[in-house]
């Protein structure tokens, strides 16, 4: 619910920092009202912070555009400032599980002047008798920390994906979650995560059909991707954000989205060899509609279902005959013969393993989950891991310039010195 503001002293005082001219007490309009809090997100487990707010409240008090419609609005039309923000605050709150909402005051110049089809004066009316009485706003960050480990959860440095359910040390279980943090760098006399804000009005405001991972709005300031999966970001991306009432949508300029291998949002489809595979282990897979986080968890999920058996005391739990050597290998062989071709074996195993991971992270940078992976490998033969190396390298032919590659152990780009792409192949 919006608040009607007194225009005292102290407010025009504040709100004349942005004018360049005198205003009178009767020219200017202020209201204020709640405009985000820290409540767990449904269905995106992620949060605004306490730190995230307090920090937009700061950028407050530098001012930042109040508009009639979010500048990145899919409608087509204009994002237009019809007045500033200008001051705020947090207080505690324990509406929907918050602890600390901020509310943020606002001014509109009184005018009877139509701005893209609507003036200050009609947009005044609807505020003062309750028509439009919420906002949204827009955000940005590049700091999101994992509620398992406490690193920044894209980046390269993070293991764990949002949603699912860990097992702790001391034997209880904890669901990741995703919190969003003041930008790494501060700007200084200027707004750092606090972009805009924006009226809107329940069920139809501009943005809320967003919310599809994968979508794409255009408008002046250039394209932006709606993204969900935020693990395939490099380091220092920044994430932008629509909230408004504990709906969000989140997105990132299209120059800085990266496409995992031919999966949703990818431009090229993946190889039926793979997709054969996937089949075979009964992981569900829908061109252009599956993401990359998708298959992860369900690659995840088909590994720890494995049955594990473990021996009795006692007892070995297999053993192989010379009859079985031969059928198998097809001559006789020596126990000692056979274990060094096991011991080969699985150094060539792991030397697949290895380069498909090394091309996955060309492929994909820091974004890239390789733990994830070479679980998942562990129980794969080597001509899957080989077909999968394969759509890695296709991804890195079409998106890596050669030349560069990306080493998960720095967490940052580095410029090869003659690596020519024949060392990445198998």
């Amino acid at each position: 619910m919006s608040e009607i503001l007194e225009i005292t002293d102290q407010r025009l005082s504040r709100i004349q920092k942005f004018a360049r001219r005198n205003l009178s007490k009767d020219e200017v309009f202020a209201f204020s009202n709640k405009s985000a809090g820290d409540m767990l997100i449904p269905g995106r487990s992620i949060r605004l912070s306490p730190e995230f707010l307090q920090q937009c409240v700061k950028d407050a008090q530098f001012g930042v555009s109040f508009m009639f419609n979010h500048s990145w609005s899919q409608f087509g039309s204009k994002g237009v400032p019809y007045g500033k923000v200008f001051d705020g605050r947090t207080q505690p709150d324990t509406e929907n599980g918050e602890t600390i909402s901020m509310s943020l005051d606002k001014y509109i110049i009184r005018d009877d002047e139509a701005v893209d089809g609507v003036s200050a004066n009609a947009l005044i009316k609807r505020i003062e008798t309750g028509v439009l009485s919420d906002t949204s706003i827009g955000w940005g960050t590049d700091t999101m920390v994992c509620s398992i480990c406490g690193m920044n959860y894209y980046g390269g440095k993070c293991s764990h994906w949002k949603g699912a359910t860990y097992e702790m040390a001391d034997g209880t279980k904890k669901k990741c979650t995703v919190l969003a943090m003041p930008s790494s760098v501060i700007l200084q006399n200027s707004n750092t995560n606090l972009y805009e804000e924006s009226i809107v009005w329940d069920g139809a405001y501009p943005g809320a059909s967003l919310s599809n991972d994968g979508d794409v709005i255009e408008n002046p300031n250039g394209k932006f991707v709606v993204i969900d999966d935020y693990k395939s970001l490099n380091a220092g991306t920044v994430v932008l954000g629509q909230y408004y009432n504990g709906k969000l949508t989140t997105m990132v300029k299209k120059s800085d989205h990266k496409k995992v291998f031919a999966l949703k949002g990818g431009e090229n489809p993946m190889n039926e060899k793979l997709k054969n595979m996937l089949g075979t282990l009964g992981v569900a897979y829908e061109e252009g509609k599956t993401t990359f986080e998708e298959l992860c968890n369900q690659l995840a999920e088909k590994w720890a279902a494995i049955p594990q058996v473990e021996a009795k005391e006692g007892e070995v739990d297999s053993y192989m005959t010379e009859e079985h050597a031969k059928e198998k290998l097809g001559k006789e062989l020596s126990a000692d013969e056979v274990l060094k071709l096991a011991k080969e074996g699985l150094d060539y195993h792991k030397q697949v393993v290895d380069e498909a991971i090394a091309m996955g992270v060309r492929a994909q940078g820091n974004g890239f989950p390789a733990e994830t992976w070479k679980t998942t490998f562990s129980t794969m033969g080597t001509g899957a891991i080989k077909d999968i190396m394969k759509t890695f390298e296709a991804q890195a032919k079409a998106e890596i310039p050669a030349g560069r590659f990306t080493n998960p152990e720095a967490g940052q780009q580095k410029q090869a010195q003659s690596i020519p792409d024949e060392a990445f192949r198998v």
